[in-house]
């Protein structure tokens, strides 16, 4: 199969997990009047939390503002006193979310004298005010492209604004010599977020560790590594720059008899991973392809065959990497770092597939949605089986569980479908290489 060669145009911004009605998007969005959005403000906490909650749920492109209404306990009609429309909620949610990051987290850390202190405060409190705004944060992170553009683009200056005071916390350790200096403060401050914001993807508050717990396993992770002390000290991020050509090996190709039947399906992952599978008709990929609607459901009965075979053809295909890739190397060290360089290899060839799998795959029917899920979890078994081969033999640190240790290496790689792009700095390859220092040696130079 050759997805990803249709590719969209400059709108296709990777700012965020696309889950979004574009369509919206484009309108211009009302301005609450100054009262309304004072009462918002004071009375809208169980408003946001509830309508954060449902698009959790089901999407936001599929939920109504009748189903809003009726989940707060209000007249559809009563909704619009707070609130101009469902993108203007969508945008006061992640609004709300982001400004609690700067309020309380900021000011927390900024109390904090020492460099490297103020990093592992900054981490506890990052973790505390995301799950404690758990809903409103999951709408933020994968709800994004559904703001208009002048919303997104102030979300995304509030986002910026929060990890540029990450960033300046890691670089101030860095001058202070406690944190590495090798590898730039720009890529710690990504990968760090990467780890802390994917929990608020599988946190179940109630369950296991509190969210202080959590912390904790992540400032271990992030700062001295999950690699054992004895093989931590060999590890070194080596020359970057020879490992610029490098890259996945090519994808599985399975239609190579059915040219037409790839380009539909090249179609739907370009407009699925930038508008949402909701929000795409079977009119709009037909007009990609070049052919009359009628056409494409020679090669399916519904829309929902294309997203089911995205879904499952990329995590086949990433397994297969992954597989292929580790099998032959002995040491479990080793195959713990080709395992993270592999995964962000394959995941970032195939971004689109991968864009749309995380943020659609609930779109599908439910004995379908349950053979994907059973594919993911399978990949993620062989994540955690590598990671617990590797305990044993002391090569990882025992003092974490595996289960942990292997989420918060998925949100590590996982979370790079977000920001990353192939114009930037770094190939796939290099980025992997980076990653996988991180979380073997860490971040941190000295010892506690």
């Amino acid at each position: 199969m050759s997805m990803g060669m249709i590719r969209l145009g400059a709108g296709d911004n990777r700012s965020s997990v696309p889950s979004a009605n574009h369509a919206r998007t484009m309108d211009p969005s009302p301005k609450l009047s100054s009262s309304a959005a004072r009462n918002l403000e004071s009375n809208g906490s169980t408003l946001f939390d509830i309508a954060a909650a449902l698009f959790w749920e089901r999407g936001y492109a599929v939920t109504t503002t009748r189903e809003i209404a009726a989940a707060v306990g209000i007249r559809q009609a009563s909704l619009y006193y707070h609130i101009a429309n469902k993108e203007e909620l969508l945008y006061q949610i992640c609004l709300s979310a982001l400004k609690e990051f700067v309020t309380e987290v900021e000011s927390t850390v900024k109390a904090v004298a020492s460099p490297l202190k103020r990093v592992r405060v900054l981490i506890h409190a990052h973790i505390t005010t995301l799950l404690k705004y758990q809903k409103r944060n999951v709408a933020m992170l994968t709800e994004l492209r559904a703001l208009t553009p002048r919303h997104r683009r102030e979300v995304v200056a509030l986002r910026e604004s929060y990890l540029q005071f990450v960033r300046s916390s890691l670089a101030e350790a860095q001058v202070d010599g406690t944190i590495r200096s090798d590898i730039a403060a720009r890529h710690l401050s990504l990968a760090l977020l990467n780890m802390l914001n994917w929990t608020a993807l599988w946190f179940h508050r109630g369950e296991a560790l509190s969210a202080e717990e959590l912390a904790g396993i992540f400032a271990k992770i992030f700062l001295t590594g999950a690699a054992g002390p004895r093989r931590r000290v060999g590890i070194s991020l080596g020359d970057l720059a020879s490992l610029r050509q490098g890259g996945a090996r090519p994808r599985k190709r399975k239609n190579r008899d059915n040219p037409t039947f790839e380009r539909v399906l090249d179609a739907a992952v370009a407009l699925f991973s930038h508008k949402g599978y909701t929000a795409t008709s079977t009119r709009e990929i037909a007009q990609l392809v070049g052919i009359q609607k009628a056409s494409v459901f020679y090669h399916i009965d519904e829309k929902e065959d294309l997203l089911h075979l995205i879904c499952k053809s990329s995590l086949e295909q990433i397994c297969h990497d992954v597989e292929d890739a580790i099998r032959p190397i002995p040491d479990p060290l080793e195959r713990t770092r080709i395992l993270i360089r592999t995964h962000i290899e394959s995941m970032l060839r195939d971004a689109d597939q991968h864009t749309t799998t995380l943020a659609e795959m609930r779109a599908l029917s439910r004995e379908r949605l349950a053979q994907v899920v059973g594919l993911r979890d399978a990949y993620e078994n062989l994540v955690r089986s590598v990671l617990q081969d590797a305990q044993r033999t002391g090569a990882l640190r025992r003092d974490i569980d595996t289960k942990y240790l292997s989420l918060a290496l998925l949100g590590l790689m996982n979370r790079a479908l977000v920001w990353y792009r192939r114009s930037g700095p770094l190939s796939p390859t290099q980025l992997g290489h980076l990653f996988a220092v991180i979380f073997l040696a860490g971040a941190q130079t000295t010892a506690d």
